[in-house]
């Protein structure tokens, strides 16, 4: 990544800089005042595939994120380096450039085992703009963290950390891992925006999404964006590693391999239909590479760039899993609006009008409304939404072409065969800020030492795959075709709450003084495990971690 940065540096010299076409981050507590600045200023953007590209919007970001902040007053450089600027800013007529350091030091304690936990994270982000066309975008991330029960148990099974990749063991209880992200980001034109690199993408209006999330971890991508009025299509392409097959398939000469790929396509067609509502379309493709000798390949027909797949799939007598699915938006005024999801894994409208509950009706659905400004109180907002799903969605067949990638969802942390309940309120003034968020779920998972998938883990086969291959660790397949219910298996509830205050320190890196007060409690028909924790330290809240499932 950096020797491309420095060619382009060398090519584009001669352009001056104007605009900038990289992205705004992904974190929910840094969007805020973002979200907000749109939401109020503006009716027909197109705001639902994340992250956004800051050249698609008429704002002065740097003003939004230090909005209520005191710029005005002369400052000594120490002053401005901590609370008002990046720490290493470089302008010249063709490029600048912007660093700064990023930081997780935080120390607390879980009252369970009187655990002492921690998180010791250093790092740093670089981005800049070449000419008027290229922007691009670098950071990295160094982590040694000790976390909560639930999270080790969580880590010890999966082999990484939620959302931030492998973890290997850091002392006794310990977890140390690292995080890359980059890209580079071009606009030829007002029409396209072109991108290339590692990372993430969000897909919806809501604090989770069905369709396409920032849950698991990073992955390298080209996206492609079309921008036509009311009309906003964006294609996604991205290559995705099965971090579980080895454990799955007995291989010679393991540890000289790398990780199985498999590849997703994807497209996203959002429309403004009226002045107020936005209704947008999504169809995704996962499909898998067997590099053997004699077998197929990568399947260049995956990259065709207009939407609707399904038939291309059909035509191919493909083994490939496909999942569509629709996200709407309605504006209620300025400063509110309601949202919903729709995702299909397949379906069945003959067994849907008998009732049978057929195990391939996969689905799932969001109701969600947020609004800004709540009981005429400024920069407060309350957001609370809803998300089903049904047993087996985002599974399939042969667990390498789920919709997953290095152990986790592309899509909600919960997998399938869940209901739940999210609550969020926000409030800042000037640089405090205060967060309460509480989430009910109820889901059904596995039992212990019992092999049958009742279709809330999607690395769990839904079939006899794991049979008829000769395989290990994907399960048995489902207990049947029909009767189906939702929360088969081994009914879980999860009743989880978080307090967070905070002191802004940095707008640009979202830098604060963080306490936090948790607590999770899960409920099963074979245990209970109860976390009640505080933490507090130094953050900075870029990136979007969770831990709350």
């Amino acid at each position: 990544m950096i020797r491309a940065i420095f060619f382009l540096f060398f090519i584009f010299s001669t352009l001056q800089v104007k605009c900038q076409h990289d992205n705004f981050f992904l974190g929910n507590d840094y969007f805020f005042n973002i979200e907000k600045k749109i939401l109020t200023n503006d009716i027909n953007h197109h705001i639902s595939f994340k992250p956004l590209v800051k050249s698609d919007f008429n704002i002065d970001y740097p003003n939004v994120l230090f909005s209520d902040i005191n710029q005005t007053q002369k400052k000594s450089w120490l002053y401005r380096k901590l609370f008002l600027e990046h720490l290493f800013v470089y302008n010249e007529e063709n490029y600048n450039i912007y660093c700064s350091p990023i930081f997780d030091l935080t120390l607390g304690r879980e009252k369970l085992n009187q655990q002492k936990i921690y998180t010791n994270t250093r790092g740093y982000i670089v981005y800049g703009n070449i000419g008027q066309k290229i922007s691009f975008f670098s950071s990295f991330r160094e982590n040694q963290a000790v976390f909560q029960s639930y999270l080790r148990n969580f880590i010890n099974e999966k082999n990484v950390v939620p959302g931030q990749g492998f973890a290997r063991r850091f002392k006794d209880v310990g977890f140390d891992y690292a995080i890359a992200s980059g890209y580079v980001s071009i606009r030829p034109s007002d029409l396209f925006v072109i991108q290339f690199g590692h990372g993430k993408h969000f897909v919806g209006d809501g604090y989770r999404s069905l369709l396409l999330s920032d849950n698991s971890f990073n992955y390298p991508f080209l996206r492609v964006q079309t921008s036509l009025g009311k009309l906003h299509y964006t294609n996604l392409f991205a290559e995705l590693q099965d971090i579980s097959y080895f454990a799955t398939n007995s291989i010679e000469n393991v540890d000289q391999m790398g990780y199985p790929k498999k590849y997703m396509s994807s497209h996203y067609l959002s429309l403004n239909l009226f002045e107020n509502l936005n209704l947008s379309f999504f169809e995704s493709i996962i499909w898998r590479v067997n590099h053997a000798p004699g077998n197929r390949g990568f399947d260049v027909n995956y990259l065709n760039p207009i939407i609707f797949l399904r038939p291309i799939e059909f035509s191919l007598n493909s083994p490939d899993n496909v999942l569509i699915g629709l996200n709407a938006k309605y504006k209620i005024n300025y400063k509110s609006y309601a949202y919903s999801q729709l995702i299909l894994d397949e379906f069945s409208l003959n067994d849907l009008r008998k009732n049978n509950d057929f195990w391939a009706n996969k689905y799932g659905y969001q109701l969600g409304f947020k609004s800004y400004d709540i009981l005429n109180l400024d920069m407060t907002s309350f957001q609370i939404e809803y998300n089903y799903v049904r047993p087996y969605t985002y599974a399939h067949h042969n667990p390498q072409q789920n919709y997953g990638h290095y152990n986790q969802s592309l899509a909600h942390p919960l997998g399938a065969n869940f209901s739940e309940l999210v609550s969020i309120v926000r409030y800042k003034y000037k640089r405090l800020g205060f967060q309460l968020k509480h989430i009910i779920a109820k889901y059904g998972s596995s039992f212990s030492n019992n092999t049958v998938s009742y279709g809330n883990d999607i690395f769990m086969s839904t079939g006899d795959y794991a049979e008829t291959q000769g395989l290990q660790n994907i399960g048995s397949g489902r207990p049947s075709d029909f009767g189906i219910e939702m929360y088969q298996g081994n009914l879980s509830r999860l009743n989880y709450t978080q307090l967070n205050f905070s002191y802004l320190i940095n707008p640009h890196t979202n830098l604060k003084f963080v306490l936090s007060l948790g607590k999770r409690t899960l409920k099963d028909e074979e245990s209970e495990n109860i976390s009640d924790y505080f933490t507090f330290g130094f953050k900075s809240d870029l990136f979007n971690n969770y831990y709350d499932f």
